[in-house]
């Protein structure tokens, strides 16, 4: 008995695995002759696979964690894919705005914007969009397009488009779907529309409808998320149950969805918890 009281201490760590190597030896001695010690450890053990095999049952993942899981292991497979396909596209020796001069630049600008106006007959904003039309390398980042989209947000004109039935004559100018969310849930009034020119390409434009929230504006851009991947440099963050891709520029909130090749972007002086929850109700 005086063993026992000896040993008793020793064996939940005995139990534990964590015992040192010279009292692992003493105690399994002890064991092999004391049938009471050997059933107060082999008790132990039994609580402790109880209580593991619980834990395990009760830690099995929800499906929609699961869900959300898969979608962004997909979000950032695509990701990779489209990063390696832009390393293996050809480059020149320099980046375009270190070898063009300002004059150079602002000529290419213009000439663009004459072609692109002409091709698409007059335009009540046509100023304001060769103004604001980046004469983007063909390297140029996702960066550059979020600064477009908060460039046109901070200092936008008077809509094109005021009527609501006439919002899908947009549809062949930005080539993706457009329709117009009521967001009436979050007080939200549309003050109407517009096509940004996004890129030095004349196939490459984003709608932008524009809605006014308890007086803050909020500018929704619908663009192709498979050319331009906002969720390249935005961070990641579930809302929903949908992976929302969120940040910030020069005091402008920025949160993105991508939907089968359709992109959703806000642009706004809102947080950034209440752009994710907003561009997160668009479906």
């Amino acid at each position: 008995m005086s063993a026992c009281r000896h040993l008793q201490p020793l064996l939940e760590t005995f139990v534990d695995g964590e015992l040192a190597a010279e009292k692992v030896v003493e105690v399994e001695q002890h064991l092999v002759d004391c049938t009471l010690c050997t059933s107060r450890v082999r008790l132990n053990e039994a609580v402790r696979l109880s209580t593991r095999q619980a834990v395990r049952s009760a830690a099995v993942p929800s499906a929609a964690f699961e869900q959300r899981l898969r979608a962004a292991f997909a979000a950032e497979r695509e990701r990779e894919i489209q990063a390696e396909e832009f390393l293996r596209e050809p480059r020149g020796a320099l980046p375009w705005r270190t070898i063009v001069p300002v004059a150079a630049a602002a000529a290419v600008t213009m000439a663009w914007a004459a072609s692109t106006n002409e091709s698409r007959g007059a335009h009540p904003n046509q100023d304001y969009a060769a103004a604001n039309a980046m004469p983007l390398s063909p390297t140029a980042n996702v960066d550059q397009l979020i600064e477009e989209f908060v460039n046109y947000h901070a200092n936008s004109p008077a809509p094109e488009v005021t009527e609501p039935t006439l919002i899908q004559k947009l549809e062949p100018e930005v080539g993706m779907p457009v329709r117009l969310p009521s967001l009436s849930q979050y007080g939200a009034r549309w003050e109407g529309a517009s096509v940004v020119p996004v890129r030095n390409q004349r196939d490459q434009r984003a709608a932008s409808l524009r809605y006014r929230v308890d007086g803050h504006r909020v500018t929704l851009y619908v663009y192709n998320s498979a050319r331009y991947p906002l969720r390249a440099t935005l961070e990641p963050r579930v809302v929903h149950n949908l992976p929302i891709y969120v940040g910030t520029r020069r005091g402008y909130s920025i949160a993105a969805q991508e939907s089968r090749g359709v992109g959703y972007a806000i642009a706004t002086d809102l947080d950034d918890r209440e752009s994710a929850e907003i561009v997160a109700s668009i479906h």
